[in-house]
């Protein structure tokens, strides 16, 4: 049985976990080791994920099947009228299983509670699920090069769907 509920702090070292296992699979080809380590502390270290969950309002909700974690996705409220998606993530032996469109639908559902009328988002430019997100509606609005210290860069694009 799939379910997806909210994350709690207690959760911080099973999102982090899991993290650990897909930020590597997911960008080691994207990125020299030095990014890959300085951006996964930045923003996956368990203090880094508290701040996000206590102070940034970050919402995480975790999916489960049959009370395995496979993923989890972190949302926020932008601009009063945008849920941002910070973060999906679903295990890459996982993947392809339609774990990540039931995140996007968690998400979804979010906005709706919430009166929100797009869901915005940043992809590396190289990252596949670029095309996943397409497949979701999802659509190009602008790309960005943004300095994130140490000599570092993301180079995303900006992806939305409107929902209302």
């Amino acid at each position: 049985m799939i379910t997806v509920r909210q994350a709690t702090l207690e959760d911080i070292p099973l999102i982090n976990g899991i993290a650990s296992v897909v930020w590597p699979a997911t960008y080691s080809e994207m990125m020299s080791t030095q990014q890959l380590h300085y951006m996964f502390d930045m923003m996956y270290s368990p203090d880094a994920i508290k701040t996000q969950m206590t102070e940034k309002k970050h919402n995480y909700f975790i999916l489960f099947d049959n009370d395995i974690p496979k993923g989890y996705i972190s949302i926020h409220v932008f601009e009063s009228s945008i849920l941002y998606l910070e973060k999906i993530y679903v295990l890459p032996s996982e993947q392809g299983k339609g774990f990540g469109a039931m995140l996007i639908d968690k998400a979804k559902e979010f906005a709706a509670e919430h009166s929100l009328k797009s869901i915005r988002l940043n992809v590396n430019r190289d990252n596949k699920s670029r095309y996943f997100y397409a497949r979701l509606g999802f659509e190009i609005i602008s790309q960005r090069d943004l300095h994130i210290g140490s000599g570092f860069y993301m180079n995303d694009y900006i992806m939305e769907k409107q929902l209302i």
